[in-house]
């Protein structure tokens, strides 16, 4: 569709004043150009996610993505800005293109022989396709906005933390800013790249059919007490108002709204998780909300409840005992609380309470202005600084910037290896879940959040001394290698450095295959310190010869949406770029040049 719907310009044209608080809307030639850019961009995602996973027959020729969708006919082309790290290439947002490529539904029109796509997938990939697409035009209407506000010098009445600031979400989901089941008046109220606003409710429920972990009497503190046999529970302002609907049976009997004043809130970059940043008792709280973003329907499982404190415990228990892990802050599940596995749709009500990562981050610094900058928006522009990224601002603090980017890659896959070989955990890194704690002198270390979808390889764990009991039916524990391996591939490879690296190289001017090459140089250094112990030589070595091999698996994210699988995952191969002859030569001389003694192959 080359122009906005006109319902979708007239929205906007009341919407935007009244959210943002100035007379003046964004003007009808500012819609469409964002329209159009999102619905460019999200087009561009589905080709290549296409390509990448395989799902239809492509080639990269001259600088070009071209598609064959059907046989006999010319090969749809995209053209290309630049080839990436994992076969995640990019698009070329102002080349010519086929004219497909402007399009997702059309696109999505013209896969559905290739792809085999019933019609109720094709209804329902296109509705998801197309939300993705909406909310991406008002994220680059907000950004725009927000840009020309403050750098005119005027209020902004949205939080600007780095949670905030990311624009376009995932690094190449094409249903990045899906957000099915939310309105798009509680998407500029909730969302982080627009308000932010999340007024917290709460709930009382029948304490028969509340489990309860960790520090509960933690999560009695964000509010007055409960009614006498009650538990009050904390509930996102936008599932408050569907839970007559999705617990019909509980709802006005077992589950009753608290007359109690809300909690101001602002909301982080998962939308559903929230900051509570009142004075006494400043927290994160992960809520459930039936929507659909991305790739799945954000609840709370009591497997969650169930499974995040004890796993904290564990996590906390290993740090303490290794400094090398000790450096991987762990934002941990403090308490959680939820509806019983045996109450019908228990994921609808459910919340986990976390610490502040201010508060790591000064702990980790031991200086009080430190900060902690979600990974994700390293490469954002602050407000009145379109010129300078994060990242940028991150490596002036340092002595160079290649000083900053070694740091950066050394300080994270450290612990994270060292957890992989030595305890059989796969934390979930992506630049979503991972924090830099920064402070004036830079780069101190990094924090993780989420543990919802880490792996855990049981034997592993138990080799070392550990043990944990996991809820019935829990996917974080494995038996497989390969997922462990894969977990931490996918999350902190692909979908963490492959972006940092990308954005060293536009910003910093760091060519992403000289950061590659340290990459890789820092898995065989880390890899040969964990094989002096002999109780993880082995495993050790064999995680870092799967790291390296020349070709890896790749989570095959559109694949899974297609086959409506969350858990389940779906893999696809890819090139691996810390195999690629260029990488390992680079690897090998740095090496040389640093003193090595290690023969590098």
């Amino acid at each position: 569709m080359d122009a906005p719907p006109p319902p979708l310009r007239r929205w906007v044209a009341l919407a935007y004043p009244r959210t943002f608080g100035r007379a003046q809307a964004p003007t009808p030639g500012e819609v469409a150009a964002a329209w159009r850019r999102a619905q460019r961009a999200i087009a561009a995602r589905l080709a290549l996610a296409c390509a990448r996973e395989g799902l239809v027959p492509n080639a990269v020729v001259g600088g070009a993505l071209a598609l064959h969708l059907t046989e006999g006919r010319a090969a749809a082309t995209l053209p290309l800005a630049r080839l990436g790290a994992f076969g995640l290439h990019s698009a070329d947002e102002h080349g010519t293109r086929d004219p497909l490529f402007d399009d997702p539904q059309a696109l999505l029109d013209a896969l559905v022989g290739p792809l085999e796509l019933a019609p109720s997938t094709h209804a329902r990939v296109g509705a998801e396709l197309a939300d993705s697409a909406t909310n991406l035009a008002l994220a680059y209407l907000s950004a725009d906005l927000r840009e020309a506000r403050i750098a005119a010098g005027e209020a902004w009445p949205a939080p600007v933390d780095p949670e905030n600031l990311v624009v376009e979400g995932h690094p190449w989901h094409p249903m990045t800013k899906t957000r099915l089941g939310l309105r798009r008046a509680e998407v500029l109220r909730h969302a982080p790249e627009h308000l932010a606003a999340a007024a917290v409710a709460a709930v009382d429920v029948d304490a028969s059919i509340v489990q309860l972990a960790g520090d509960a009497p933690a999560l009695g503190e964000l509010f007055p007490p409960a009614p006498v046999g009650r538990v009050r529970l904390p509930v996102h302002p936008a599932q408050l108002r569907r839970l007559p609907r999705l617990l019909p049976d509980l709802w006005g009997a077992k589950i009753l709204p608290a007359d109690v004043p809300p909690l101001a809130s602002r909301a982080l970059l998962s939308l559903r998780t929230v900051a509570v940043d009142a004075p006494a008792s400043p927290c994160h709280l992960k809520l459930a909300l039936a929507v659909v973003t991305t790739s799945a329907r954000r609840t709370v499982s009591p497997m969650s409840v169930a499974n995040g404190p004890p796993l904290t415990r564990l996590l906390e228990g290993i740090r303490a005992d290794d400094p090398q892990i000790a450096a991987l802050q762990l934002l941990g599940d403090r308490a959680a609380a939820g509806l019983r596995e045996e109450v019908g749709e228990a994921a609808h009500l459910g919340v986990i309470l976390r610490d502040t990562p201010e508060a790591l981050a000064r702990a980790a610094t031991g200086s009080a202005s430190a900060e902690a900058w979600v990974c994700a928006a390293l490469g954002e522009r602050r407000p009145g600084a379109r010129e300078r990224s994060l990242l940028v601002d991150l490596a002036a603090r340092h002595a160079s910037a290649e000083a900053m980017l070694r740091r950066y890659v050394d300080r994270l896959l450290t612990p994270s290896l060292r957890l992989l070989s030595g305890y059989g955990i796969a934390l979930e890194l992506h630049l979503q879940n991972t924090l830099v704690a920064v402070d004036a002198r830079g780069l101190a270390g990094f924090i993780s959040r989420d543990l919802g979808g880490v792996r855990i390889l049981a034997r592993r764990l138990a080799a070392r001394g550990r043990h944990l009991t996991f809820a019935p039916g829990s996917f974080i524990a494995t038996d497989d290698v390969d997922e462990l391996r894969d977990k931490l591939n996918h999350t902190l490879l692909q979908a963490h450095l492959a972006a940092v690296l990308r954005w060293a190289e536009r910003d910093l001017g760091i060519p992403a295959a000289r950061g590659w090459a340290h990459v890789r140089a820092a898995i065989l250094r880390i890899a040969e310190e964990l094989a002096a112990d002999a109780r993880c030589r082995a495993d050790a070595l064999a995680d870092r010869d799967a790291l390296l091999r020349p070709r890896c698996r790749s989570k095959a994210l559109l694949h899974m949406r297609i086959a409506e699988r969350i858990s389940d995952y779906a893999y696809g191969e890819v090139d691996n770029v810390l195999a690629r002859a260029d990488v390992v030569e680079l690897a090998r001389a740095a090496e040389v040049s640093a003193g090595g003694r290690r023969q590098l192959s």
